[in-house]
């Protein structure tokens, strides 16, 4: 479903608004609301990924003006008003439908490229939930009234810690510096000493943003030896924590780093590992 995209989607990575994943999917007819667990249901919910896929793979190839035929009309004109994410590829996560049959909400995953301040032209995977709903018989993107002010830092309120982004987002002001939105993710060892007497330790990162965050171990952890890394969670909601675990096998020494990415900051949260 969705990091490393071409196009600046400039206003930083935080204007990556969920209001313009909009993407234009084929015509499939969905008439009437299927009862969920029937094969009706299903072929609706088969309609829905179907309208989806071609939507997102519109958005791709850049055929915007195609991609507006699987807008909902009342969500037309954030549309045609939004900036288009410049989107390099994306996957379908999860599709939730609604009890109704009617509605549905769709998570996807898309390699986006964003200029940060700073950083230059960074690409960022980034997991943004998309609503639709069956318009004249065929599935469409709209965007809910509670989402209309969203971002993927969450919702913006005057007074609250991401009022500077939302004035920028909004036109006013400057944008936030990109050190000042990394030193909202944290974590409180950047070390640790491993024993046979004491073989594990742990590591507590925190989501300070106002928004979602997810993490991702780098893959060269899994190829240090005697080592076992475990996070308990690997998307944080805002305020949220994560633990990690680091364990020794007590066979053999490690000097070594265990490397995780907080995206969409990209931040690299290290910890550097010795045992013996």
């Amino acid at each position: 479903m969705q990091s490393n995209l071409p196009g600046v989607w400039r206003v930083y990575y935080v204007h990556m608004d969920r209001r313009l994943l909009f993407f234009p999917a084929a015509a499939t007819v969905c008439w009437a609301q299927p009862q969920a667990g029937s094969v009706a249901a299903e072929e609706s919910k088969q309609a829905l990924i179907g309208r989806v896929q071609q939507y997102y793979q519109m958005m791709v190839d850049k055929k915007y003006r195609q991609a507006e035929a699987f807008v909902a009309d009342d969500t037309k004109e954030d549309y045609y008003g939004g900036k288009k994410p410049d989107i390099k590829g994306f996957d379908i996560m999860t599709v939730t439908v609604g009890q109704n049959g009617s509605t549905a909400t769709v998570i996807i995953k898309a390699k986006v490229v964003t200029l940060m301040m700073g950083a230059g032209a960074q690409i960022f995977e980034m997991a943004s939930p998309t609503s639709w709903k069956i318009e004249n018989g065929l599935w469409c993107l709209y965007l809910p009234e509670e989402a209309r002010n969203g971002t993927p830092f969450g919702k913006m309120k005057n007074g609250s810690s991401a009022s500077g982004l939302a004035d920028f987002m909004n036109g006013k002001g400057r944008a936030p510096e990109v050190a000042a939105l990394m030193g909202q993710v944290s974590i409180d060892k950047t070390a640790v000493g491993l024993t046979r007497a004491k073989p594990e330790q742990s590591a507590i990162i925190q989501n300070g943003l106002p928004g979602p965050l997810d993490l991702r171990l780098d893959p060269h952890v899994a190829t240090i030896k005697g080592l076992t890394v475990t996070v308990d969670k690997v998307h944080l909601e805002s305020g949220q924590k994560a633990t990690v675990v680091v364990r020794w096998n007590g066979v053999g020494r490690i000097s070594d780093v265990v490397g995780i990415t907080a995206s969409p900051i990209n931040r690299s949260l290290d910890i550097e590992v010795r045992a013996n």
